[in-house]
């Protein structure tokens, strides 16, 4: 051959791979990334992932009917909510009944004592929005409603580590007795929020925080542990009056404070608001009952109770039979030959492991 020949051959050549070059498709991106979840890896498959950030179908509505086996959706499928109701427990008189929880075995001189702490952060339809899907707030979102009841899957609970280390001091329930009230309160309040564990956590402590007082707590609670203040007192401490709901036993002890928060662009508790009729007429707000006279116009703030270090085996407590306690009891074997796992110091058996 030629040289002219092979200079255009091999000039053909070049022009055809630079065209072939040219044509071919883009190489493929990389794998994209598991998608972030807060639960562990291990539990992070599709189901946990959509329950993670909820589907639209599922809500206290559905997963409360009678009829088990009813499907999503209907009049009160869907999680949008305009209110938070930001749940606080007085601890002296929740662990009066309470003995065996851990938060409370050693509650005298904590934080807790004296302050108060946070039993939830919940979703609450406003007025309008109860109306209309004739239920007061969603549960349970994400389609999981297999997460009601103590057998509910590993997948229902946050991991740990999306817990903040703050909670351990603002909501100790989180914390103690194997997080019981984080595996509780995420699956059926946390899961309709629009947030992932980690920030629905934060943004409950954020809200506490952001009241009136000492780290949430207004000084007509501090300054009167032990005594009694005025109902329309402690209506005014916590700065707007119709924001506020105020839970008292019987006796008219404080149980538990509800505030109202409205919610902001990114489903996270903005700022008080006035607090539905839901709220207002319901349990959450029965220190002021129904009627033209509050029931309770002195509502008394208890103080915490000295830990008595002879319980679990120093002698039987003749208060068991509170919700999640068992008989009485003096050691441990007791409640074992009785199907519980201990004798707590309460001097009642009980199920929650000794850590």
């Amino acid at each position: 051959m030629r040289p002219t020949s092979r200079l255009a051959l091999w000039a053909c050549l070049v022009i055809a791979q630079g065209c072939r070059s040219h044509h071919e498709p883009p190489p493929a991106p990389p794998p994209t990334p598991p998608t972030a979840t807060a639960r562990p890896l291990h539990l992070a498959k599709p189901e946990a992932i959509e329950f993670e950030f909820g589907r639209p179908q599922a809500t206290a509505c559905n997963c409360f009917k009678r009829d088990a086996s009813a499907q999503d959706g209907g009049a009160c499928a869907t999680p949008r909510f305009g209110t938070y109701l930001l749940a606080l427990t007085w601890a002296p008189t929740f662990c009066r009944t309470h003995p065996d929880k851990e938060e409370c075995e050693h509650l005298e001189g904590t934080f807790g004592a004296t302050h108060l702490t946070i039993h939830g952060l919940w979703p609450q339809f406003n007025d309008e929005e109860a109306r209309e899907l004739n239920c007061t707030y969603p549960a349970f979102c994400g389609g999981l409603c297999e997460c009601q009841g103590s057998n509910a899957p590993s997948k229902c609970f946050p991991d740990p580590a999306t817990i903040p280390h703050a909670m351990g001091t603002y909501g100790p329930g989180f914390i103690t007795d194997n997080y019981f009230l984080a595996n509780h309160e995420w699956p059926k309040h946390g899961s309709c929020t629009g947030m992932d564990a980690r920030t629905y956590f934060q943004s409950t402590i954020d809200a506490l925080l952001s009241l009136p007082g000492d780290q949430g707590t207004p000084a007509a609670l501090t300054d009167n542990v032990g005594g009694s203040v005025a109902l329309e007192n402690l209506r005014a401490a916590f700065g707007q009056r119709d924001s506020v709901a105020f839970s008292c036993d019987p006796k008219c002890n404080l149980l538990e404070i509800g505030v109202c928060f409205s919610v902001d662009d990114q489903l996270r508790p903005s700022a008080p608001m006035t607090c539905p009729t839901n709220v207002t007429s319901g349990a959450s707000n029965n220190c002021v009952g129904n009627g033209s006279q509050p029931r309770c116009p002195m509502v008394k703030i208890q103080a915490a109770v000295p830990f008595d270090s002879g319980g679990g085996g120093g002698g039987p407590s003749s208060t068991c039979g509170q919700p999640g306690q068992g008989p009485a009891c003096t050691n441990d074997q007791l409640c074992q030959n009785q199907g519980w796992v201990r004798c707590a110091r309460s001097g009642c058996c009980t199920t929650v492991p000794k850590r």
